[in-house]
């Protein structure tokens, strides 16, 4: 992209802009411990929930995280992830805004679209970075691998040992910790084994379906 297009100049203004909206929102709590004025308000449902966020260390993370994710942003490092990583923040405070706090005082209601706005901008403005995963189905690929990598033909294997060893593997570690790590009336109860009993057998159920159409096209 060059730097004199319009394109340029928007992404670039909307990739500071995050940044300077980050490092704020983070450093003010960071360097001045400010918070916002709800927070000293207990007629206010926000101000419970950040209070209790504060009582458990997560309000302190949340404002550290951002400061570091407005860093990165504004060196241009890593923004397509730093846009990702900041979006959950940024739902939670738009919908705290919009549909909590903003019947309280209709100041709220820019806070939520401003936040939502600045984020979304560098969504998009960094989108392409994100098509691979928009496709409806997608093959397995390791992190390592590229987006348009092609799928190895299937491997004619006459065993899978090897799944079976990391599945017994698996098991083993999930009913030690339900065993030793339950009290005596919550040991082994079906949500801690039934899940990956039943997502193994649905991904073995999955592999006969698929193997013979992927062998009739080799």
């Amino acid at each position: 992209m060059q730097p004199k297009t319009l394109q340029w100049q928007f992404v670039t203004f909307a990739r500071i802009l995050f940044a300077i909206h980050l490092l704020y929102s983070g450093g003010a709590y960071i360097f001045f411990g400010w918070v916002p004025s709800a927070f000293f308000n207990p007629a206010s449902p926000v101000g419970r929930f950040m209070v209790e966020l504060d009582t458990i260390g997560l309000y302190p993370l949340v404002k550290y995280l951002e400061f570091t994710l407005g860093l990165f942003a504004l060196a241009n490092r890593f923004t397509p992830l730093v846009a990702v990583m900041e979006f959950p923040i940024t739902i939670m405070i738009a919908y705290l805004n919009l549909f909590v706090e903003g019947a309280i005082a209709p100041r709220h209601y820019y806070t939520g679209v401003q936040e939502l706005a600045i984020n979304v901008a560098v969504l998009l403005g960094y989108g392409a970075y994100y098509r691979s995963m928009l496709n409806a189905r997608n093959a397995p690929k390791w992190l390592w691998q590229s987006a348009d990598e092609r799928p190895p033909a299937a491997e004619r294997s006459a065993s899978q040992l090897p799944i079976w060893f990391i599945f017994a593997g698996l098991m083993a570690v999930v009913m030690a910790a339900s065993w030793f790590l339950g009290s005596a009336d919550r040991r082994l109860p079906p949500r801690d084994w039934l899940p990956p009993v039943l997502s193994f057998i649905t991904m073995l159920a999955l592999m006969r379906v698929a193997r013979p159409a992927v062998e009739s096209r080799i």
